[in-house]
């Protein structure tokens, strides 16, 4: 459980407030540790589009009880998290700066950062601007992102399809559009079957080539939800979304299509692309939209200390696969320290 009274916020030099949860073990899984062990470092969770801290609840019980100490923030423009509509805010090189002012206020001068999905992206930029401040980076279902300082969707839409043979970027053009979360709002309980599908082949056809979400959405189409996704996850998500609405979150996309990441990677030099610490990378085989085979390429391409683990199952690691994906994350930790 990740209980309401152990997240904290921090105010961040550019005025925005973070809430974020901060697991301490407890005093027993601290004795339980052997004495002449290094150690334990602390580890720094960031989750991905459209959830929030929530989505590492299994990740935190998990390494809490065994001596951890874990950082859980709500990214920028989730969760408890300010939500500032100005795409330029999202630069991933001013988010970066967040994330390390959250460890200066708790005293941490390095720890080992964990992604999935969209926080995938921010971990990559850490690695790039703060290497220092990190022992080593994880990796679920969305790879290690190298800098991309010119980039164009129009060519990443026909690279990847073909190699894949269909678009896989098409809800994320739907997401920059300017009506993209008036329709999403107002048909939540067709977007969330659609971001947690049972079935998530079904992102082939309904999510993932251009136009199909949109169509989905206008149909109010739905379908049954994964088992592993609970009412109160549903419900969490939805209040936050009905309340302060899903478009803070969308400028995530905006910041792709329109140009502005590929600005904000212009500052990375060249021979900070490659990864020289360790990197662990878990590929879901059945991620329909970051597909494993191409993940496995480009971590083995960049990160010359890799350690990648194939799952299977769907895009959701950390909620749909807990028990192997924490050992897996356990192991190579152990193996880093």
């Amino acid at each position: 459980m990740m209980h309401a009274a152990n997240y904290k916020t921090l105010t961040t030099s550019r005025g925005f407030v973070y809430s974020y949860y901060k697991g301490v073990p407890s005093q027993e899984s601290l004795d339980d540790l052997e004495p002449n062990d290094p150690p334990l470092p602390p580890l720094l969770f960031l989750h991905g589009f459209p959830t929030s801290s929530r989505v590492w609840r299994h990740q935190v019980e998990y390494f809490n009880s065994r001596g951890f100490f874990v950082l859980v923030p709500d990214l920028l423009g989730f969760g408890g998290t300010s939500k500032p509509l100005d795409v330029d805010a999202y630069r991933s090189s001013l988010i970066c700066r967040d994330i390390i002012e959250i460890l200066d206020a708790e005293q941490l001068p390095q720890a080992i950062a964990i992604g999935h999905g969209l926080g995938s992206k921010t971990v990559s930029r850490l690695a790039n601007f703060h290497s220092e401040r990190f022992l080593a980076f994880a990796f679920l279902s969305v790879p290690y992102c190298a800098p991309k300082p010119v980039s164009s969707m129009d060519f990443t839409i026909w690279a990847t399809k073909k190699m894949c043979g269909y678009e896989l970027c098409g809800h994320t053009l739907f997401y920059s559009e300017d009506d993209a979360s008036s329709l999403i709002e107002s048909k939540l309980d067709s977007f969330f079957s659609a971001q947690f599908p049972a079935d998530p082949k079904m992102w082939v056809t309904q999510v993932a080539p251009i136009g199909a979400l949109r169509a989905w959405l206008e149909r109010d189409d739905r379908t049954t939800i994964a088992s592993y996704i609970t009412s109160e996850d549903i419900d969490v998500w939805r209040s936050v979304f009905s309340r302060e609405g899903i478009a803070p979150s969308l400028c995530y996309h905006k910041a792709i299509v329109t140009g502005v990441n590929a600005d904000d990677d212009r500052s990375i030099h060249p021979e900070q692309y490659p990864i020289n610490k360790p990197v662990f990378f878990g590929a879901a085989n059945h991620d329909y939209i970051s597909r494993a085979v191409l993940g496995i390429a480009t971590v083995k391409y960049h990160c010359k200390n890799a350690t990648v683990r194939e799952f299977h199952d769907g895009h959701w690691l950390p909620m749909s696969s807990p028990a192997e994906v924490n050992a897996a994350l356990f192991s190579w930790i152990m193996d880093v320290v």
